[in-house]
C-alpha cells in the first residue's frame, strides 16, 4: 500500500484548505506523480516478491517533519 503525501496535481492546489491559506504548502515538499508511480510499479514488480504487508510512505518525509 502506497501512501501518498502532497503530489503536484490538481486535486493538491484545488484542496479549499490550500486556497485559503489554512493548509501551507512548501513547494520544496511536494512530490511528483512520477514519484508514486515508481513505488507502485515497484510493489507491482517481480522484485518486490517476498515484501508483505508494507505501507510504503512517498511524501519526502513531509509526515515525519509535521508531527
Amino acid at each position: 500500500m502506497t501512501l501518498p503525501g502532497a503530489i503536484d496535481t490538481p486535486m493538491l492546489w484545488d484542496n479549499p484548505n490550500v486556497q485559503s491559506g489554512a493548509e501551507k504548502i512548501d513547494q520544496a515538499n511536494v512530490g511528483r506523480p512520477e514519484d508514486v508511480a515508481d513505488a507502485v510499479a515497484y510493489l507491482a514488480s517481480d522484485q518486490s516478491a517476498f515484501v508483505r504487508g508494507m505501507e510504503l510512505r512517498v511524501d519526502g518525509g513531509r509526515l515525519s517533519r509535521l508531527s
